[in-house]
């Protein structure tokens, strides 16, 4: 009984750590974040939000999981990573996703996301919900 309290001590503790951001900066990504626009791709095209019939959010939390979603629907999940390279540019890793992403701050309420290395794929744009 002593050992399986231990265990269960042990489990608790490791699921309830924060994640070691590289700047305070970085750990503004905390927090629930609604799509607005995506831009790029070949074309140079603007998706806006208010003009589609869907929603995307990204959940960033505390202990380095995040959660995305469709519609408020779970899209998928898993754990993150942010690694400074600039100014206010970041790297972004998101376990079971693409690769990795470019993220920049744009003052407290504003992200952008673009997968790194590629020139025509689309930024996306969220706003702190």
């Amino acid at each position: 009984m002593r050992f399986n309290s231990m265990i269960l001590f042990v489990l608790v503790f490791l699921s309830c750590q924060k994640t070691d951001f590289p700047t305070l900066e970085a750990a503004k990504i905390v927090g629930e974040w609604e799509w607005v626009v995506s831009s790029g791709g070949i074309a140079g095209s603007t998706i806006r939000a208010k003009d589609v019939d869907f929603t995307k959010q990204i959940i960033f939390k505390e202990n380095g999981k995040f959660r995305k979603c469709a519609d408020n629907q779970k899209d998928g999940k898993g754990s993150f990573e942010i690694s400074y390279v600039t100014a206010n540019e970041y790297e972004l890793e998101l376990e079971n996703e693409i690769g990795p992403l470019n993220l920049n701050f744009w003052g407290q309420d504003t992200i952008s996301l673009y997968l790194k290395n590629c020139a025509d794929c689309f930024a996306d744009t969220y706003v702190r919900k």
